[in-house]
């Protein structure tokens, strides 16, 4: 059982909170700031992109903003900008928080920050100006990658820090997830690079390692960070222990065994070796396992009784991605099935799989986890409560209609191809699937505006911390047990 739902600690044993949170305030709140902004940044090109599949003159007449170049930004922003800033404020907290132990000199941290950002985007303006190297998820050319990398060195070196300085023994279940993404991405980022941009490799090994790559970006990254932020959160927000917290390992390692290769079903049908397509849909389909372990974690300790703790925003957020993660698994599984694959594969299915892993489960995971952090760190309650509700059900209606509306099109697009009897025209297959699409065009416009209200809501919680002067007692700023909400 994580320390977040132990019983309180007596003043003498308990750190030195203050401590801690000053050692990481600063960082954290750019980090979400950066990431909030990013997310605004993301949701509008997405929506932009949405618009041009249904209106192909939109926006065309520039070439910076052709469909080509707006799709990988709209992405290289959601993911580098948004889920990398996100996930780094997240890993620092729970690191921070469940180590015991302060940061080193935020300093350095930020400067990190600084140059993340700064190498993000010099790759989007790459993007844009013609310079993408064309494969998925490693669209920024070579020099904006290798920016990104020494940044990445600066700031895990913070959280290094952080864990050689712990004052708690014991690693519990969100420290796992965080760690080995923490040492995960160097490892998938440095393959991606050295193979596909800066080697020679060629032919199906290139289409194997940018499908590999592209997976393991959300696989063993932004997904286990997220899978951390929920372990960490459901028992403090509901006030009782993950259950079956004893099954937590198997599911973390069947996970990092199991994941690593799922991306691969992408290539069935493709002319890659056939074992390759195997592993990948076998992997898929291995997936159960740790789907079923973390599912009954999850699952169970939401509906394990009348909750001890509070409610708030935060609860809300993480609700929904930890039912998102499982529902994503099981669309995985459906649509690797070889008689729906047939149909599906090389569809909007795919795009709608990317936004449910990226969008459902990962941004409200996040962002669950941002609205518990940022308080507690200004001291302060969140600004507008009614922000936060608005934030909460454009979001939901938001994924669900874009995940919905990109899930029919795919199936109306993948019938149309395969009608080998009508062998219908281009546009005879557009017009079938060309209404939903502007479904999606709206669920992006929904998100839009819960994106937005969560910036304001960020920039006045800043604004707050910074003038608004330190609450000497939180406390009454965040719902009882106090224990699960100031003091851990």
């Amino acid at each position: 059982m994580d320390p977040d739902s132990s019983l309180p600690q007596s003043p003498d044993s308990r750190p030195e909170w203050a401590e801690i949170d000053a050692s990481i305030k600063v960082p954290v709140l750019f980090f979400v700031y950066a990431a909030a902004a990013w997310l605004v940044t993301a949701t509008v090109l997405g929506f932009i992109a949405s618009v041009q599949l249904v209106q192909p003159a939109f926006l065309a007449d520039c070439a910076w903003t052709t469909h080509g170049r707006i799709v990988p930004l709209a992405r290289n922003a959601l993911i580098y900008g948004w889920g990398f800033n996100a996930a780094f404020a997240v890993l620092i907290w729970i690191s921070a928080r469940l180590c015991r132990a302060p940061a080193p000199q935020w300093g350095i941290t930020l400067v990190g920050a600084l140059f993340w950002n700064i190498g993000v985007k010099l790759g989007l303006i790459g993007i844009m100006i013609g310079q993408s190297t064309g494969h998925f998820l490693m669209e920024m050319p070579g020099y904006a990658a290798a920016v990104l990398f020494v940044s990445y060195g600066i700031i895990g070196a913070s959280v290094a820090i952080i864990y050689s300085r712990r004052r708690e023994g014991n690693l519990f279940v969100s420290q796992w997830y965080g760690l080995a993404a923490l040492f995960w991405f160097p490892w998938v980022f440095t393959i991606g690079q050295a193979a596909l941009v800066f080697g020679s490799i060629r032919g199906t090994g290139q289409a194997i390692t940018a499908v590999w790559y592209g997976h393991n970006i959300y696989a063993l990254f932004l997904a286990p960070i997220a899978l951390g932020a929920i372990y960490y959160l459901l028992p403090k927000r509901l006030g009782r222990p993950i259950a079956g917290y004893n099954w937590a390992a198997l599911g973390f390692w069947s996970f990092a065994l199991f994941a690593t290769f799922g991306g691969l079903a992408y290539l069935a049908g493709s002319p890659v070796p056939g074992w390759v397509q195997a592993l990948g849909v076998s992997s898929n389909f291995m997936m159960l396992v740790p789907l079923v372990v973390i599912g009954y974690n999850f699952l169970g300790t939401m509906l394990g009784g009348t909750p001890a703790g509070g409610s708030g925003p935060a609860l809300r957020f993480i609700k929904f991605g930890a039912i998102a993660f499982l529902v994503a698994g099981l669309m995985i599984k459906v649509f690797s099935v070889p008689q729906i694959y047939v149909t599906t594969q090389l569809t909007f299915v795919n795009e709608a799989m990317n936004q449910m892993h990226w969008y459902a489960f990962v941004s409200m995971s996040f962002i669950g986890a941002i609205y518990f952090i940022v308080p507690r760190l200004a001291t302060h309650a969140w600004p507008s409560g009614a922000l936060i509700t608005a934030h909460f059900w454009s979001s939901v209606a938001g994924v669900v209609i874009v995940v919905a509306s990109l899930v029919l099109a795919g199936i109306a697009q993948g019938g149309a191809i395969n009608d080998v009897e009508a062998y219908p025209l281009f546009a005879d297959i557009s017009a079938h699937y060309s209404g939903y699409l502007v479904g999606a065009a709206l669920g992006f416009l929904t998100l839009l505006v819960g994106q937005l209200a969560f910036l304001v809501n960020i920039l006045m919680a800043i604004y707050q911390a910074c003038f608004g002067g330190r609450v000497t007692d939180p406390t009454p700023l965040f719902p009882q047990p106090p224990v699960l909400e100031v003091n851990s």
